[in-house]
């Protein structure tokens, strides 16, 4: 919240961070396939199915370019600042800081849980935000999953999956990475809603203007992406590593995550690396059938 600080006429400080924490941005394309291997699993419990596009990748082509790209910058800029990050800021520090912005987003993820029609998990999403803010120094803390509370992880693009609305294309979009059309859209939709939510706060708590506003949540932002970069470093590097084509293991990582979230799997396990280049099609019952995929033109 480093703009927060500010509100000088003009500050050139402030428009550093600012270009700087857009470029940060960069590393959700490379965080995104990470975050996916953690939450992938292989259990539907019957969301309704979205019908799958035989080739959900039409724009290969361009979304090569694109991934060629974000890869560059995050090779010859972000992966040295996430390391530079990494070096001064100990761990413990970059856990409180990775909870404290998940702490931020329960109040979407309430949201979509109640747009889904989940009333346990909108219970549990209220009773994480009540012991994380008062128990756990405002989030900070994850007092909630010491306690034994589930972490529900919903967004209006799987809301979106759930009533149906088909993922569309895949999109590796210029600095902000891998998505589909419906994803996109949801992120969107998640993104303004929690401008909405927080403006109070910029406006009336730390007495920012419009345009100050917009500069501290792309800050807030940016280290939010960039203090996830550096955690997960190590991963993104063994992958890189051990992909023979990185593009292929980060879009279909992201479309199995995606596809397991929109279905509510759960008894997570671990995919042989195989699964990433490959979508076999396996039945699992009538709904299975009904979300048959061919991904064999992959």
């Amino acid at each position: 919240m480093s703009a927060a600080s500010s509100r000088k006429k003009r500050n050139p400080a402030r428009g550093t961070l600012v270009g700087l924490a857009v470029a940060v941005s960069l590393s959700w394309m490379t965080i995104s396939p990470t975050l996916s291997l953690a939450d992938e699993s292989d259990v539907s419990t019957g969301a309704a199915p979205s019908r799958e596009p035989s080739n959900p990748d039409p724009l290969e082509k361009f979304n090569r370019g694109t991934f060629a790209f974000n890869e560059g910058l995050d090779k010859y800029f972000l992966s040295p600042l996430a390391t530079a990050w990494d070096f001064v800021v100990p761990e413990f520090a970059q856990t409180g800081i990775d909870n404290f912005y998940v702490h931020l987003n329960m109040p979407i993820v309430l949201a979509n849980d109640i747009l889904q029609g989940k009333p346990i998990a909108a219970i549990q999403d209220i009773t994480r935000i009540v012991h994380n803010t008062v128990f756990g120094l405002g989030g900070f803390i994850d007092i909630a999953t010491i306690v034994g509370i589930p972490e529900n992880d919903e967004d209006f693009g799987q809301t979106l999956g759930v009533y149906g609305i088909p993922p569309g294309p895949y999109l590796m979009v210029p600095i902000l990475g891998p998505y589909t059309l419906r994803d996109g859209v949801g992120e969107i939709v998640d993104t303004t809603a929690s401008g909405f939510l927080y403006a109070p706060f910029w406006y009336q708590v730390a007495g920012l203007s419009p345009i100050e506003t917009s500069g501290a949540s792309i800050g807030q932002k940016g280290l939010e992406l960039l203090n996830l970069r550096s955690i997960y470093d190590e991963e993104l590097e063994e992958s890189k590593k051990d992909a023979f084509d990185y593009y292929i293991f980060v879009r279909n990582a992201y479309l199995q995550n995606r596809r397991a979230k929109v279905a509510d799997q759960t008894d997570a396990q671990v995919l042989d690396e195989e699964d990433l280049y490959f979508f076999d099609e396996e039945g699992n019952g009538d709904e299975a059938d009904d979300e048959e995929e061919n991904y064999d033109d992959f």
